[in-house]
């Protein structure tokens, strides 16, 4: 029966599932189980598209023996997009060849007009901008960019799927919880 608190939220819920915002995936199996009561209380709620992806849903053996609680777990055939590049630039700080900065630096440092006065913040916007300015070359010159490493592993297919056999073994072995397959 519930509460009507309980009860309240349930039409609340029910009203947003019935106006399609959300979709409720339909499992039978119970997800709480204590003494001779069983219920399900767990529900798995989601909108498009990712509703149509959600597959093979599982409800385990309660955990420990005090919350009668069955966890829910399911597969999101989904892959990750690789990381793009780093838009920073990596320096060789070690491979520098610092008198040639110095000398590019002081070039360009040349260029500005020593006797203008810097008095408002505008001033000091343009003497910032113009001092970056005045390193980028120096350093595109006499810095070296250091090789980085492809960090980005390609998995094959054929590994992709390996992984998920393995997730999928290992939530049914869970599920199961068979002794002489656990040692294996």
């Amino acid at each position: 029966m519930g509460s009507r608190k309980t009860n309240a939220r349930e039409r609340q819920l029910q009203e947003v599932i019935n106006k399609g915002y959300i979709n409720c995936i339909y499992d039978d199996s119970t997800t709480f189980e204590k003494n001779d009561y069983k219920e399900k209380i767990d529900w798995i709620l989601a909108s498009q598209p990712l509703h149509s992806l959600i597959s093979n849903v599982e409800t385990h053996p309660t955990i420990g023996t005090l919350s009668g609680h069955k966890p829910l777990t399911f597969d999101i055939p989904i892959g990750t997009e690789p990381k793009p590049a780093s838009p920073r630039l990596s320096l060789n700080f070690k491979a520098a060849n610092w008198s040639k900065f110095r000398s590019k630096l002081n070039e360009q440092l040349m260029l500005w007009n020593k006797h203008r006065h810097i008095t408002s913040t505008i001033d000091i916007e343009e003497y910032t901008s113009f001092i970056s300015n005045s390193i980028k070359p120096a350093t595109q010159e006499a810095i070296p960019t250091s090789k980085q490493l492809n960090t980005n592993i390609r998995l094959s297919e054929a590994i992709k799927h390996l992984i998920q056999l393995k997730h999928k073994t290992y939530r049914k072995w869970k599920k199961t919880g068979e002794g002489s397959e656990k040692q294996q």
